[in-house]
């Protein structure tokens, strides 16, 4: 078995390789694509829930695999390590549909919304990362300079909610909505079997900036949607 720093690397990386496969399979079988595509008018008024789940393994382009699948390669084997394969697993399943709940939620007046991707699943598993390792230095393209993983879980946190409610964030390709649905599952999941750890200012601070907001969003749109609609005229 391989390593990175002595990590054990085995469901990370079989996830990887079946998300390879699956991408160069659906490259000749755009029927099989789309059926695996997350779409709300589908799923909701189709019954075709399956696409909560099977949306995460399929990917638009090359070159959204390879961001993912580095972004997996780069967390996975740690949350796996420090949780367990099964329970690194169940948060990366359970985020990509906790990602895609959030979204079908959050956009159900968008009958024509659609969306593929991993991204649920690893922002789950980013979070859960986050949780257990808040001191850890992370950075972004944009932002080179490592910070702390509980500063840089807040500072995405934020960033997605507002870019969430922006104009033409569905036009701009990227689901924000399913970002933090999947985060929020993620880290829900990892604190759950977290119960003996200390949950010091770091962590707190994480769950109180990072994670609550998002579970706000979530609640506000469930029972005063109105709110967030007015919100988005402003812009």
């Amino acid at each position: 078995m391989n390593s990175i720093a002595g990590i054990p690397l085995s469901l990370s990386i079989g996830i990887i390789l079946a998300n390879v496969l699956l991408f160069f399979i659906f490259q000749n079988n755009t029927t099989l694509l789309n059926r695996m595509l997350f779409d709300i008018d589908a799923i909701r008024r189709k019954k075709e829930y399956d696409r909560i789940f099977l949306s995460g393994f399929a990917h638009f382009s090359f070159f959204h695999l390879l961001f993912n699948m580095l972004t997996l390669y780069y967390f996975g084997p740690y949350v796996e390590y420090q949780f367990g394969p099964l329970i690194f697993l169940l948060i990366f399943i359970a985020s990509i549909a906790g990602g895609n709940v959030f979204t079908l939620i959050m956009k159900k007046d968008e009958p024509g919304y659609a969306a593929l991707g991993a991204s649920g699943g690893l922002f789950g598993v980013i979070y859960a990362f986050i949780l257990a390792n808040p001191y850890v230095k992370l950075s972004l393209f944009i932002l080179p300079v490592g910070i702390p993983g509980w500063i840089f879980g807040i500072l995405i946190s934020l960033i997605s909610i507002v870019l969430s409610q922006l104009p033409r964030s569905r036009e701009a390709g990227i689901s924000h909505e399913g970002h933090l649905g999947g985060a929020l599952t993620g880290a829900i999941i990892a604190m759950a079997f977290m119960w003996d750890a200390e949950f010091d200012a770091a962590r707190i601070n994480f769950l109180l900036a990072g994670v609550l907001p998002v579970a706000a969003m979530l609640l506000i749109q469930i029972l005063k949607p109105e709110w967030l609609k007015s919100v988005r005229r402003r812009f």
